[in-house]
């Protein structure tokens, strides 16, 4: 729920600034009336220029101060908004330790140990034999990778995290021809495993199967493997008796995870397919060759050589490898979040402000109407609240249905209240009108955001060209020539 704590420090500041507000329109007009004055005591054209333009000068700059003033609950507002988005990335975060990480897939690879011995000189001249164990990794030359995702929703509160589960399926073709090692003492066939790998254990569903030639294999937790992206998932025991110059492993599992899923091409040739019940992907890193996307699911596949990366085929564990330098990855891409769009449209609160004091203040010196610099400031505040009232909703209920209800509040309440303090009607429905256009471009900004920026400035420029034309003749009556007309009495006392 929305921090009361944080709603009421925003009053209070709000608050803060209507008696400054206050406190500086009672000093501002104390200033102008005895500007007034001296202005009155000026003879010609000068001191009537002056004493007609000052009052619009004034009313100017204490609109433009006030509107800076309004930059201070919008910040909070917008803070609030960060807060609250912060609050759903944590909870995000822990949903997907509970349920399944990102996974990344890296299998499967072949593994044999062998011991190294190392003939020394110690200072003494006495020589010393040291025995050194590492592990050979051996990658597929042939690698078939399948996964089939199922999206899913994990509710927490008023927050949903997106999941899914995959069906994975793959098989390899392995063909052992042990490099040549230094001081190679014995290579163990008679330890060597087979090892899948991914990011987090804690997805791996409950009835995981290797086999080799179709026969199953006993699993083992745990890959044994210090080189990146190979340090988790599990393993198979293979058999001592088996032949390592050619055999093929297949395997299959359930794996859960959360929004990404990606698989790394270790084979000389790999085809990688993934699939899932969702619309909206987005494939990173390594591009498919062909995808298919329709209203309700997608589907990609890869295909990839050994010539498309730097490391070789067999490596020693110890060397450290980078095997992540080409990843095919799939994402169940979301569409930007409430929060993210509700930060965006905050972004334009002060926007919003000054256009609306603008047409106020146009409406001022062109109708002939009067408004209260503090009904100025309970605008704006209205204004303010439009984006509280946005990230309120829009935590319970569509963003589509929020903004629409938010605006509509604002934009009744602000028009309503121009209708009262102004006594006409006609006012308050050219200033609903102006919000309603405003609101609805917002709108259109926020849906369109890669033409934000056009259509953010085609607005202000709409609303320039449209405040210019109100006040093309703002100081036509100033610029006319005082007329001077003398009566015959006049004449005869001359």
């Amino acid at each position: 729920m929305i921090d009361f704590t944080t709603v009421l420090v925003i009053l209070a500041v709000v608050l803060f600034l209507g008696v400054c507000a206050i406190v500086g329109l009672v000093c501002l007009r104390w200033l102008y009336g005895r500007y007034a004055q001296q202005a009155s005591g000026l003879t010609g054209d000068l001191g009537g220029k002056i004493a007609n333009s000052n009052p619009l000068m004034i009313k100017a700059v204490i609109i433009g101060f006030l509107t800076l003033m309004m930059l201070i609950p919008t910040a909070l507002v917008h803070d609030l908004m960060q807060e609250r988005h912060s609050l759903y990335r944590s909870v995000l975060h822990e949903t997907d330790q509970e349920w399944g990480q990102e996974q990344t897939l890296a299998a499967p690879v072949l593994v044999v140990p062998y011991t190294t011995e190392t003939r020394v000189t110690d200072s003494n001249g006495k020589d010393r034999i040291i025995v050194g164990q590492d592990k050979l990794v051996v990658l597929p030359d042939q690698l078939k990778l399948n996964s089939d995702l199922t999206h899913d929703f994990r509710e927490r509160s008023i927050y949903k995290s997106l999941v899914y589960t995959a069906d994975i399926k793959g098989s390899a073709n392995f063909r052992l021809d042990p490099p040549p090692i230094k001081n190679l003492q014995k290579i163990h066939y008679d330890q060597a495993y087979v090892a899948i790998t991914l990011t987090d254990n804690s997805g791996i569903g409950s009835s995981p199967a290797v086999r080799l030639d179709g026969k199953k294999l006993e699993l083992m937790p745990g890959t044994g493997l210090r080189t990146a992206y190979l340090g988790s998932g599990f393993s198979a025991k293979l058999d001592p008796s088996q032949d390592f110059s050619n055999f093929s492993i297949q395997f299959d599992t359930t794996l859960r995870g959360s929004r990404n899923i990606s698989a790394i091409p270790l084979g000389m040739n790999t085809q990688i397919e993934i699939s899932a019940d969702w619309p909206h992907p987005s494939f990173r890193q390594f591009l498919p060759k062909s995808r298919d996307i329709t209203n309700d699911s997608f589907s990609a596949a890869w295909e990839v050589s050994h010539l498309s990366r730097n490391y070789p085929q067999v490596f020693r564990d110890s060397d450290n490898l980078n095997l992540g330098e080409i990843i095919a990855e799939a994402q169940l891409f979301e569409p930007v979040s409430h929060y993210g769009t509700s930060i965006r449209a905050a972004k334009y609160g002060i926007m919003f402000v000054a256009l609306t004091y603008l047409m106020l203040l146009v409406f001022e010196f062109t109708r002939g109407i009067r408004l209260h610099l503090v009904q100025y400031l309970l605008v704006g505040v209205s204004l303010s609240v439009f984006y509280l009232l946005l990230l309120t909703l829009s935590e319970h209920i569509s963003f589509y249905l929020s903004y629409t209800l938010a605006a509509a509040v604002t934009v009744l309440s602000i028009s309503s209240y121009i209708t009262a303090a102004t006594k006409n009607r006609t006012n308050g429905l050219a200033i609903g009108s102006l919000l309603a256009v405003l609101y609805g471009f917002l709108y259109s900004i926020l849906q369109m955001e890669d033409y934000a920026l056009t259509m953010g400035s085609s607005l202000l420029l709409l609303v320039l060209l449209v405040m210019m034309y109100m006040t093309r003749n703002l100081n036509k009556g100033s610029d006319e020539s005082p007329t001077v007309t003398c009566s015959d009495q006049d004449i005869i006392e001359t």
